[in-house]
This record gives C-alpha cells, sequence and structure tokens, in this order.
C-alpha cells in the first residue's frame, strides 16, 4: 500500500489542477465574432450610446454614396410625437420607421464599445453624412461616417464637434443599408 500512497497523491493533483483549469480557464481566448468585455475599460454609458431618441425624433437624414434617404415624422414640424412616418416622402408603417431607427441605435452601441480619439483617423474620406433633427426646437445633430485607406474594413462614425470615433464594420453598415433600401422599395408600392 506504501507504493500506491504517492500515485493517489499525483492522481489527485491531477484531477484538482484539471478542474481548476476546466472552471478558470486561464488560456480562455475570444471566440470567433464575440469580444469579451475589458475589466479595465468601464462600461459605456447607456444614455449616451443612443443615436436616435425616437420620442424626440423629426428626421433622419441619410446621404451617402451608395444610399440615399430621408426619415421624417409626418404631421407639424411642433409635434413630433404621432407614429405618421415618410421615407424620402412615401408613407411608411410606424413600424418600418422604427425598425429604422433601431438597426440605426444597434449599429451605434456596437461602435460605441471601441472609441478612438478623432485625431487617430488619418486621410479619412467622408462616405456618409448622417443629420439628425429632433426635439420642439429642431436641434439637429451631424454624423459622419468615413472610410480610412489604412483601414477599408471598418467605416468610422465621427460625431460633428467631438472627440472620439466610433469603428462600424464594413458588413453591419451594408446590412443597414439593405434594410433601408428595402424597406424604401416597398414604400414605393
Amino acid at each position: 500500500m506504501k507504493k500506491w500512497t504517492p500515485v493517489f497523491i499525483i492522481v489527485i493533483c491531477m484531477i484538482l489542477i484539471g478542474c481548476v483549469a476546466y472552471f478558470v480557464r486561464p488560456y480562455r481566448t475570444d471566440a470567433p465574432g464575440i469580444t469579451l468585455p475589458d475589466k479595465n475599460k468601464p462600461l459605456p454609458e447607456t444614455v449616451k450610446t443612443v443615436w436616435i431618441n425616437k420620442e424626440k425624433l423629426v428626421s433622419v437624414e441619410w446621404d451617402g454614396k451608395r444610399t440615399s434617404w430621408l426619415l421624417r415624422r409626418s404631421g407639424s414640424g411642433e409635434n413630433p410625437k404621432g407614429n405618421e412616418w415618410t421615407l424620402n416622402g412615401n408613407a411608411v408603417k410606424g413600424k418600418e420607421a422604427e425598425t429604422i431607427i433601431s438597426e440605426m441605435n444597434a449599429l451605434f452601441i456596437k461602435a460605441t464599445q471601441n472609441p478612438r480619439q478623432t485625431s487617430s483617423l488619418k486621410n479619412e474620406a467622408i462616405d456618409t453624412t448622417v443629420t439628425i433633427v429632433s426635439g420642439p426646437d429642431n436641434d439637429e445633430k451631424v454624423y459622419f461616417v468615413a472610410v480610412a485607406p489604412d483601414d477599408p474594413q471598418s467605416f468610422w462614425i465621427v460625431p460633428a464637434g467631438e472627440a472620439e470615433i466610433y469603428p462600424v464594420s464594413v458588413k453591419d453598415m451594408q446590412l443597414l443599408e439593405k434594410t433601408i433600401d428595402q424597406i424604401k422599395a416597398s414604400a414605393k408600392k
């Protein structure tokens, strides 16, 4: 039995090390397409991550190289609380307008997880200008969507007059534009 004691101790130690490695996972890396949150970086404030406040929205104008459109709340300019919308002058359902707004917000929320300083963007070309008008005073906020030659797989959301820019993948931008183009096509019918 004395011969087997060191073997039992070694086996028990290996089992304990295996359990610790399984539950603690010191070797863990990000899965493809999933970014683990950085523990040292504070989470973005939810108020700051909203691109468009739907309740106060009067209009969104998207003037881009691939697609252009204007989403506007119908009714008087002083009362932007109705649920009637037009897209390029054609009536659209409130649900379709909400789809556009929520997809734009989702894109921006995803983008705000990795902000960079505006000064880090070099030789950028403006691809799209987004103008958002909201509130009873028709407050206007302008965003530029830029492309940098050194990073062709990303677009950058550049809020006018702010110090931070936000990356958006080409794929995500194309999905948003595709959704909006589909809604534009159905609104013409």
